[in-house]
């Protein structure tokens, strides 16, 4: 039995499969988020035959403001600009990967949000795609797509998501999941927030967890019980990938994409939010070590 979390998921797809069914209207994207010029740099030394370069602040965010966090959606237009340059069409399969499976994730998210559903996060990413015998090319990357149906119009928000002002008020019985490192998470948190680190979600070898152990970490975190779920990170990104995960699970959380860096632009917010010591019991991954 395979127990992969991309089985029975339209989210998630293995390397494997991909290669053993091609698909000339398929269409690659490399999201990244590091220093510009050298992700580009490391785009053109290896990327994906027929891969597109995605920089998240470019295609899957937008300008932040002085109250925004600091990776909010980008505007439709722009997203629809970066479409058609891609030449996406009604036909087109995206499949979305990036040097970490949160970053894939950003960009999977964002696509959905959009209303787009024919999009995949590539499990293993580029790693993944090598072990499987994979093309690769150098250079700047273009799409190689055919023409299809035109894309039909944009609509966002498919996918779940809060504004800061209605994380202000969620009730008791929704699980808030702050998926930053530890460390993070203990220097201040949105009040009543479960710490889950997203780095739990994938193995040394960057592929994702097993359904069975990532059913367990959400146990962990409280969730399998039927109640609503709020995730964020620092930035929208480390919790898109938890979407993702929970979304493979069969539960559909929503997602606070202004995430800690446009909750910690208020004083009053941030009036509310204390350090984590660790002795309060609420980290996952302490609990996790004491186990071991």
């Amino acid at each position: 039995m395979d127990h992969r979390l991309s089985t029975g998921s339209a989210d998630i797809v293995q390397a494997a499969d991909l290669l053993a069914a091609p698909n000339p209207n398929r269409l690659y994207i490399d999201a990244r988020l590091g220093e510009p010029d050298d992700e580009r740099r490391s785009f053109r030394d290896s990327h994906i035959l027929g891969a597109v370069y995605g920089q998240i602040r470019d295609v899957f965010a937008g300008e932040p403001t002085p109250e925004s966090g600091n990776l909010p959606l980008p505007t439709v237009d722009a997203l629809r600009a970066t479409l058609a340059r891609w030449r996406v069409n009604a036909d087109t399969e995206i499949i979305v990967y990036g040097p970490s499976l949160a970053l894939a994730a950003r960009g999977w998210w964002v696509l959905r949000w959009a209303g787009l559903e024919r999009v995949r996060v590539l499990d293993g990413g580029l790693k993944a795609w090598i072990a499987n015998g994979g093309p690769l090319a150098q250079g700047e990357g273009e799409a190689r797509l055919p023409a299809g149906r035109p894309l039909p119009e944009l609509k966002p928000g498919a996918m779940p998501s809060l504004p800061v002002e209605a994380v202000e008020q969620l009730p008791e019985s929704v699980v808030l999941i702050d998926a930053r490192d530890e460390a993070s998470f203990r220097a201040g948190a949105i009040p009543r927030a479960v710490n889950l680190p997203a780095a739990l979600q994938w193995t040394p070898g960057s592929m994702l967890r097993t359904r069975a152990e990532l059913l367990r970490l959400y146990a962990e975190a409280g969730v399998p019980d039927g109640r609503d779920v709020v995730v964020y990170c620092g930035g929208g990104v480390l919790s898109a990938l938890l979407v993702l995960t929970l979304s493979a699970l069969g539960i559909r959380p929503a997602l606070y994409v202004g995430s800690w860096s446009e909750w910690c632009k208020s004083p009053q917010r941030m009036a509310r939010s204390t350090p984590r010591p660790e002795a309060d019991g609420r980290s996952l991954s302490a609990r996790l070590r004491a186990r071991a």
